[in-house]
């Protein structure tokens, strides 16, 4: 089952589409963004391409890192709660 689910969730090399297609019919996730590349925009200007480029880099891996922590915590915790309301088999 375990292996099921990694398969699905973190070894699909379609997900990545999926979940921009999703959140592209999101209108707050659309607005956001164009918010946030506007202020990107705007700091790059300030701070310089190469500064700005790399914080962004380091901003995103730490997103991506956290998000995906969080996803496998709920994870794990949706499988113990799943485990507790199953009967016990002798």
């Amino acid at each position: 089952m375990n292996d099921k689910l990694k398969m699905i969730f973190l070894d699909n090399p379609d997900i990545t589409e999926q979940i921009e297609e999703f959140c592209a019919q999101d209108p707050a996730f659309l607005k956001t963004e164009q918010e946030f590349y506007g202020t990107a925009h705007k700091i790059a200007e300030v701070a310089g391409f190469e500064l700005y480029s790399r914080f962004e880099r380091c901003f995103r891996n730490y997103l991506a890192c956290s998000n995906d922590l969080y996803y496998l915590f709920g994870l794990g915790l949706r499988q113990e709660i799943i485990s507790a309301l199953q009967p016990k088999v002798s």
